[in-house]
């Protein structure tokens, strides 16, 4: 049950760090375009016109083909795409020019898809005069094994890793002892969720938790072996009687919308034994909307632990 997925480390020298932090959105939005039109062979063709779609890298990773299954369809709707981008949390003290590290995860099959996603990303940010220097992985411990010297592979054009950390959803959860009843949550990013039709300007456990686990299920179904056999009505009983405790939670609205949303933390108190496997997973792959471009990173701890005391790795 789950998915397997590579927890990449990635380091880029930039010449100032904000700079670098606000482009990152929209590289992320940019990948599809850059890494289609370098693995192409027909880029001025319709993809859906194309009689190369089942073969196809880019269409795979990008395409988010809808299953054939209408049960399945109706409870998982569109996929979501397989990887994730996980931005630096930057402050006003951070250094001007730096080497900085961000995150990306990329999930089952899309793996075989990786040095497509990671050229895309060198060139996008090459563009803006940021350079990779050094790609990790990150193990189920979070600790970081050396992948590539990017500045090397970047000049002969492949960057595909070395020695990559696969692991499971399976292996995250056993890595972890969940039985507190309380426990924090802590927005890394802006947190995107709509309620009747608008954005979300409070954070709602509710909302927050059902947004989490249909993320988390719907990355099982399109790109795992399975789907999770939950029970969800049970666990959405369960998340109606989670009781927040301590809410600092705000509403970060900067001028592109896009980047708007819930940031903060908060404390909270209930049953949680059922739904942190959603939880915790959600903290490697994110929630709400441009899940996989940086928003809606979260952590997760005990409350028992402080936010420097224990981490849910991110990056």
């Amino acid at each position: 049950m789950g998915f397997n997925l590579v927890n990449l480390a990635i380091t880029v020298r930039a010449d100032d760090i904000h700079r670098f932090r606000s482009c990152l959105p929209q590289v992320g939005q940019e990948l599809a375009v850059t890494c289609r039109s370098a693995l192409c062979d027909w880029p001025g063709r319709a993809c859906e016109t194309c009689s190369g779609q089942e073969t196809c890298g880019w269409h795979y990773v990008f395409g988010q083909k809808l299953t054939s299954d209408p049960t399945a369809l109706k409870r998982h709707q569109k996929p979501p795409l397989p990887f994730v981008l996980s931005f630096p949390v930057l402050d006003r003290s951070s250094e001007t020019n730096a080497d900085i590290e961000f995150g990306l995860v990329v999930i089952g099959p899309a793996l075989s898809q990786l040095e497509m996603l990671l050229n895309g990303l060198a060139e996008l940010l090459s563009a803006r005069s940021f350079y990779l220097t050094h790609i990790a992985c990150r193990d189920y411990q979070g600790s970081v094994h050396h992948a590539v010297d990017a500045r090397r592979r970047v000049r002969s054009g492949k960057l595909a890793p070395d020695n990559l950390v696969i692991t499971s959803t399976e292996g995250l959860l056993e890595s972890r002892v969940w039985d507190s009843s309380k426990l924090n949550i802590r927005m890394l990013s802006p947190l995107r969720l709509l309620e009747n039709g608008h954005p979300a300007t409070r954070f709602e456990f509710g909302r927050f938790a059902r947004s989490v686990m249909r993320r988390v299920s719907s990355l099982a179904y399109y790109y795992g072996e399975s789907e999770f056999d939950c029970d969800f009505k049970e666990l959405s009983r369960l998340v109606d009687n989670v009781i927040c405790t301590d809410d600092h939670f705000t509403y970060h609205n900067v001028k592109d919308r896009r980047c708007s949303g819930v940031v903060g933390y908060g404390s909270f108190s209930g049953d949680f034994s059922r739904l942190m496997p959603f939880l915790v997973i959600g903290s490697y792959v994110h929630t709400g909307k441009s899940s996989s471009f940086g928003m809606g990173t979260y952590e997760v701890y005990p409350e028992a632990a402080s936010a420097n005391q224990y981490q849910v790795n991110l990056s």
